[in-house]
């Protein structure tokens, strides 16, 4: 679960932006969305608002960024760093700086990081949340490593010294070098606990996702029954791979893909055309199988067919990648962001699956940036502690918490929010034809 999140000089944040999942205490609606059976309450959702080009999608970013930092040992050897640091000032700054705190496993960690022409320094604490010191789990600076968990002293440092641009966290998954379970335990939050969906997200083995947790399609199928888009199911269709390849338009581009090797049993091979899955080829039982999705779709006088995905529309197609992230908010403690998570899909729909969401007895966070004001609703859907604003100014964004406003249970905040009451509005002038 995440607690806060901080970030300086990383894309359009130049100076220190401190985003938190911490409820008002003196706000009554809604108490179902509060996970309050914590040492401390966390709120389950957030909805992040700005005119375009105001920084949601560069908060987004930064979380994807310190995942990826702290997940692949090799991630700032691919990427230029210049290029993620502010550059609109004229004495520009090199330390780009992060600060994470998240609970995990009946611990309350605090990680932080600041990476200076891919020179690091991070450090990872538990924290005892103020009653006392907050104890050490390690320092590293450079190729200097502090730790009372370190097994040996020389090692570590040799590690550091042959891997000067990775974290610390990665490299201790492969070569155990401190002690601490929990050390493990944070890398394995930010590994399998933290998950980002940007607007152009796809998921190559959404295919295999599906058929192999039959709670999440059945899940899929409850959603698409009860949105009126003329889906009644959403069905994988297995065919044995000679019989499906003799009559398929694509066959002769599966057929290059595969050729005549056998698949090994572990790994499968998936097509994806236009953010659409439209295929996967796996071995099932010692056969090899080609897997479709199937919408049972309504037609005229009651008729129905199955039809393939490349015949859905991008809103199906976008809620289709959504829900696998929404099941595992609901589902497990895992903390989601999903940027622009209204991208091709209807308001009202919207509105719907974030009332259920809000509705349900989920377990994990959802946090997502939109620009549907319908959602603004204080009396059916958001409580304004959950609703967060980005502003730019000089090219520099700043985010807030709308509830940082004296606000009435009883406004209306959307209203007040396209009325620029609150800021985090585009400034628009007058156009002449």
């Amino acid at each position: 679960m995440l607690l806060r999140f901080k970030i300086r000089n990383f894309l359009s944040f130049y100076e220190e932006t401190v985003f938190d999942m911490f409820p008002n205490p003196k706000r009554s609606s809604f108490p179902n969305h509060i996970y309050s059976d914590m040492e401390v309450p966390l709120l389950k959702q957030a909805a992040i608002y700005g005119a375009n080009g105001s920084g949601k999608s560069n908060f987004i970013k930064a979380v994807w960024f310190i995942k990826s930092f702290v997940t692949k040992e090799d991630f700032l050897k691919y990427i230029d760093i210049d290029e993620f640091s502010f550059q609109l000032v004229a004495e520009k700054q090199d330390t780009i700086s992060f600060e994470i705190e998240f609970f995990y496993k009946e611990r309350y960690f605090i990680y932080s990081v600041e990476i200076k022409n891919k020179k690091i320094q991070e450090t990872l604490q538990l924290s005892i949340l103020g009653k006392e010191d907050n104890k050490l789990l390690f320092k590293r600076s450079g190729n200097d490593v502090m730790s009372d968990y370190m097994q040996n002293e020389s090692s570590a440092k040799q590690l550091i010294s042959m891997n000067t641009q990775s974290s610390l966290l990665p490299l201790n998954q492969k070569f155990p070098v401190l002690s601490s379970n929990d050390v493990k335990k944070a890398f394995e939050w930010f590994n399998k606990q933290l998950d980002i969906v940007s607007i152009n997200s796809t998921l190559p083995t959404l295919i295999n996702i599906m058929s192999q947790q039959p709670q999440l399609l059945k899940f899929t199928n409850e959603i698409f029954e009860n949105i009126g888009v003329g889906i009644k199911s959403v069905k994988i269709g297995d065919t044995p791979f000679d019989s499906w390849i003799s009559d398929n338009k694509n066959a002769k581009n599966l057929q290059q893909i595969i050729g005549q090797d056998p698949l090994n049993p572990n790994i499968g091979i998936s097509l994806v055309e236009n953010n659409r899955n439209v295929f996967s080829v796996s071995v099932k039982k010692g056969v090899k199988t080609v897997q479709e999705f199937l919408f049972d779709q309504l037609g005229l006088s009651g008729y129905k067919k199955g039809m393939k995905i490349s015949a859905q529309s991008d809103g199906t197609v976008r809620l289709l990648t959504l829900i696998p992230a929404i099941y595992n908010v609901v589902m497990e403690q895992k903390v989601v962001f999903i940027d622009e998570i209204d991208n091709s899909i209807h308001p009202n729909l919207m509105y719907t699956l974030l009332q259920f969401f809000s509705n349900s007895k989920s377990k994990g966070q959802l946090i997502f940036t939109t620009h549907t004001t319908k959602l603004l609703n204080q009396q059916e859907l958001l409580r304004p502690d959950e609703i967060w604003l980005t502003e730019k100014e000089n090219g520099n964004s700043k985010m807030y918490s709308l509830n940082d406003f004296k606000i009435h249970n009883t406004i209306n905040l959307e209203n007040g929010y396209l009325d620029g009451r609150y800021g985090a509005v585009p400034q628009i002038g007058d156009f002449e034809v």
